[in-house]
């Protein structure tokens, strides 16, 4: 059985609902992560009858459900408030139940050096006496403040590997500390395929640190491909290096079950190509992975 392909809105940021709807339609997509970005069609200002229209409208139109909310609250984010994360992340977790989405995805997004190189792992500029245990506590706690709400709506906070936590490595260390406040929570993790493995942490390593934030529906994996550890820029999945067959037999023999979703970073990158054709790419290439990295 091939592994079923999934993709972000984040591919194709200003397209319409329409636009939308028959680019998932012309690529088999029935799951997608929704974007959320005042420059994006899911917004923090959408109301729940807009919310609900546009779910309602993929449905019909396309067959399509949507599985996360992908947000921008930056939970290890020392230069904003915590009350004020913790209320945007609330937020994000009420529009994921409207949606009828399963997960919100957060950034660590502790603040950065200046300048850095996209094949390293960051350094971050941290308030005095503050190190990089204290900022994953305090990523922690602010999800933690957020679990009562999301166990009542039955949404679940994923961390992404992604800027200050870019490997797996530091992506468990804020779940280390969240296990410790709240034992036994459901909060998971999104393996971005990419981000890890252009820092130099081998696929084998990271998911020994994510394997429990992502099996038996704890978490979701992100597929992109680069040219180079180098160069975050987009390339059509297959024709750069990041090694999907190596991640994809690690999740199968795992025990991870979920989607393989593209997240086209069109957004950020507007001279690649449309998300269509990187869909389009994406299938062939999980299409034509070796038996023992198929599901």
């Amino acid at each position: 059985m091939t592994w079923e392909l999934a993709a972000s809105t984040l591919g194709a940021p200003y397209d319409t609902m329409d636009e939308l709807a028959r680019t998932f339609k012309n690529t088999g997509v029935k799951q997608i992560e929704v974007a959320v970005g005042d420059e994006m069609k899911f917004t923090m200002a959408s109301t729940d009858d807009e919310l609900k229209a546009m779910r309602d409208e993929l449905a019909d139109k396309a067959g399509v459900s949507i599985f996360s909310v992908d947000s921008r609250v930056q939970v290890c984010n020392t230069d904003r408030e915590d009350d004020e994360l913790v209320e945007s992340l609330e937020h994000c977790l009420h529009m994921a139940s409207v949606l009828g989405a399963k997960y919100v995805r957060v950034f660590p997004t502790a603040p950065l050096e200046p300048s850095w190189d996209p094949d390293r792992l960051p350094g971050m500029v941290l308030p005095k006496s503050m190190n990089l245990a204290g900022v994953s506590k305090r990523g922690a706690e602010i999800i933690a403040r957020a679990l009562p709400t999301a166990d009542k709506l039955g949404v679940q906070p994923l961390i992404e590997t992604h800027d200050s936590h870019t490997n797996g490595e530091r992506n468990a260390i804020i779940h280390y500390y969240l296990d410790k406040i709240a034992p036994g929570n459901r909060a998971g993790s999104i393996w971005d395929l990419a981000h890890p493995w252009r820092v130099g942490e081998a696929p084998a390593t990271t998911f020994e640190y994510l394997k429990p934030y992502l099996v038996n529906g704890r978490g979701v994996v992100q597929i992109k491909d680069c040219a180079f550890p180098g160069d975050q820029t987009p390339v059509l999945q297959g024709t750069g290096r990041v090694p999907l067959a190596e991640c994809c037999k690690l999740l199968k023999d795992g025990g991870y079950a979920g989607p393989l979703s593209l997240e086209w970073e069109r957004r950020w990158y507007p001279q690649v190509e449309p998300l269509e054709e990187a869909l389009v790419a994406a299938r062939k290439a999980i299409e034509a992975l070796p038996a023992e990295s198929q599901l």
